[in-house]
């Protein structure tokens, strides 16, 4: 790999670490609701839970999305199954 510009592509979200979390359904279905609400993945609403639960700053990409940027994404064409 070079030292060169990142090109597209996602951001880079800082050092993470994957981790393995099992939740009470219950649990998993609010925390769904919650990232469908805010536009968000999963793992960044689960990362703001822990990250407020520690009173440590939350990181910029677990906040909730505005409507207005909710709004500029664009869904992508699915071709639909005949």
């Amino acid at each position: 790999m070079t030292d060169s510009p990142r090109k597209g592509g996602r951001k880079h979200l800082g050092e993470r670490r994957p981790t393995m979390v099992r939740l009470r359904e219950d649990l998993w279905e609010a925390v769904q609701e919650i990232a469908q609400r805010e536009s968000l993945p999963v793992s960044a609403v689960i990362t703001r839970m822990v990250a407020e639960s520690l009173d440590r700053p939350v990181p910029d990409y677990c906040q909730p999305k505005t409507a207005a940027e909710r709004s500029t994404q664009e869904e992508l064409p699915v071709p639909q199954a005949s």
